[in-house]
């Protein structure tokens, strides 16, 4: 059954707003970088934080279904989400506080509204995969990603404009105002198109229980059912994820694979490194300064750091945008089954391999042209997008007989889709501070 575009977009952008506080805080790298000192690591610290607190929401919808009450649900998180991202950006800057309070608050903000913001997407993903299966998914993939490319879009603004301000201070403020401006305005969208959605169901189900009502055959099966929960009851997780363990390992296996290299050994491409020329040592000074805040740094350095800085911010939009192309491709059509959806995990290590040639070959003047890094970032990037949402749709194919066991089903997925996201923030910490770290020496 055709889908009206109103209802596409409703859920496009509620899987933007309720996936916002994972994409702010991989983009707003710079914003918290600059207003902490390095050694306290906030590109890490914020990181494994929202993958924490992410995968625990998504966790918790699953344990605790919303149980007919995904409208409320969804409004509440929603609203207190775009509360806490607000604080966020306000304390973020706050000099009046000392730094390790200021860093600890600020943490347990971003922990709060990603618990509370991914409770909330566990329960939309439930509501998708029954009343819109493949579609709705395929809609809220679709919105998070786009949204994800959009906040690269506001980053590459913000540091482009806050590079010619002579109050570099309020330039970064502007930055993370911006941010968070955008990510709150997605929000009040998606609350205001949660009514188009609710309408549409109401609408759906009351004219399929008049017509039972004239045929007389009125059973608790059909019920409406946005009010039908002993369906949830009975259906066992165990089996659930049993039957569709192979999409749901790619769910957690493509995450794992593209965060354990994007972004924390990508950030480091043209690092820092000693080769035998003079040009390779300037740009391994350069690069050394990447992520120490330009307000700290002498005059001398300066234009060298911001020009190896936007090649790392060229290099996070070529994944942001390749990763949006993947997932939009599905809605064309999906070449893999419920089962060989795996096999897009083994395409992703093989684009590892010349991303991991790039980090351990740094001083190969072929392996380290700037087109390189872009290319094989995207590609991991696109076959990452694909492979995640085709494995998203195909636990909702569409099947009206089983539309709880499907909505049980895309919630457990989003939940692998956050544990994934925790595990490779991990995997990718591990790689760099301590493997690749001992390597390298």
């Amino acid at each position: 059954m055709a889908i009206p575009k109103k209802i596409y977009i409703a859920c496009w952008f509620l899987g933007a707003s309720v996936q916002s506080a994972v994409f702010f805080s991989f983009n707003a790298v710079d914003y918290f970088n600059f207003f902490f000192p390095d050694h306290y690591k906030p590109e890490v610290y914020v990181g494994v934080t929202v993958g924490v607190a992410a995968s625990a929401g998504a966790i918790l919808t699953v344990l605790f279904p919303p149980r007919g009450k995904h409208f409320t649900v969804l409004l509440l998180t929603q609203v207190i989400s775009a509360i806490l991202l607000v604080l966020e950006v306000i304390f973020t800057p706050m000099d009046t506080i000392s730094t390790p309070l200021r860093f600890g608050l600020i943490l347990a903000i971003i922990f709060l509204a990603s618990i509370v913001q991914n409770f909330g997407g566990g329960a939309l993903y439930d509501f998708v995969g029954k009343n819109f299966p493949s579609f709705g998914v395929h809609a809220a993939q679709s919105g998070g990603v786009c949204a994800f490319a959009a906040t690269f879009v506001i980053r590459c603004v913000s540091k482009g404009s806050f590079e010619h301000l002579h109050d570099r201070v309020r330039g970064f403020r502007l930055s993370g105002y911006l941010f968070v401006a955008l990510v709150d305005v997605i929000i009040i969208i998606a609350c205001f198109l949660m009514i188009v959605l609710k309408n549409y169901i109401k609408a759906k189900y009351t004219k399929r229980l008049a017509a039972v009502n004239r045929s007389n055959e009125v059973s608790n099966e059909q019920t409406p059912l946005l009010n039908s929960t002993q369906a949830i009851l009975n259906l066992s997780r165990r089996e659930i994820i049993r039957q569709n363990f192979p999409a749901l390992a790619t769910v957690a296996l493509s995450l794992v694979i593209s965060n354990a290299l994007f972004p924390g050994i990508a950030s480091q491409f043209h690092g820092n490194y000693n080769c035998s020329t003079h040009s390779n040592l300037s740009t391994s000074i350069a690069f050394s300064n990447q992520f120490t805040p330009t307000h700290k740094l002498p005059t001398t350095q300066a234009s060298a750091s911001d020009k190896t800085g936007w090649f790392i911010v060229i290099l996070f939009g070529c994944f942001s945008v390749a990763d949006a192309i993947g997932k939009n491709l599905p809605i064309l059509g999906i070449i893999y089954s419920k089962r060989t959806v795996i096999l897009n995990c083994l395409i992703q290590l093989v684009i590892a391999i010349p991303i991991l040639l790039i980090y351990f070959k740094p001083c190969v003047s072929s392996l380290q042209a700037d087109w390189v890094a872009y290319l094989t970032v995207g590609l991991l990037g696109l076959v990452n997008g694909y492979g995640l949402c085709a494995a998203m749709m195909l636990l909702a194919p569409g099947n009206p007989e089983k539309s709880h066991e499907e909505g049980l089903a895309s919630s457990i997925g989003y939940m692998f889709l956050q544990t994934g996201i925790l595990l490779g923030m991990a995997v990718d910490a591990f790689l760099v501070d301590y493997v690749f770290e001992v390597a390298s020496h």
